[in-house]
């Protein structure tokens, strides 16, 4: 396969991987509710991040949770997501606040496991200078 047909076959997938992503995103949110009674929201309260060292925006959009009480709303901060979620958690104009809050979730997972977050008084997850 030539690169130009490598290009065209990518360019002709990528609705088929919007419209996955889209559904990735759509069972997301249906999980808020589960995920909200087993507790997992509390995670983002108790564990403080090193703001310091931590991602800044993600530092960001905990606080705004937090501070909130996990009531999201539009003026929730955006940049810790991919332009892609943002049009999701945006989609047709109206905010969809359970995606956003799985996905603050999610992030706050991944980032303590790529270590660009660290748990204020952790050793185990701790910024290790």
């Amino acid at each position: 396969m030539t690169t130009k047909q490598n290009n065209q076959y990518s360019d002709n997938n990528q609705p088929y991987d919007e419209i996955e992503y889209t559904l990735f995103c759509n069972a997301l949110e249906e999980q808020y509710k589960q995920a909200k009674k087993e507790g997992l929201f509390e995670v983002l309260r108790v564990l403080e991040l090193d703001k310091e060292h931590s991602d800044r925006n993600l530092v960001q959009a905990i606080d705004y949770f937090n501070e909130k009480d996990s009531v999201v709303g539009k003026d929730a901060p955006m940049d810790f997501l991919t332009e892609r979620e943002k049009s999701i958690v945006n989609q047709d104009g109206k905010f969809r606040p359970e995606l956003y809050c799985m996905l603050l979730s999610k992030k706050f997972s991944d980032a303590i496991e790529n270590k660009s977050a660290f748990i204020q008084n952790s050793f185990k997850y701790g910024f290790d200078s």
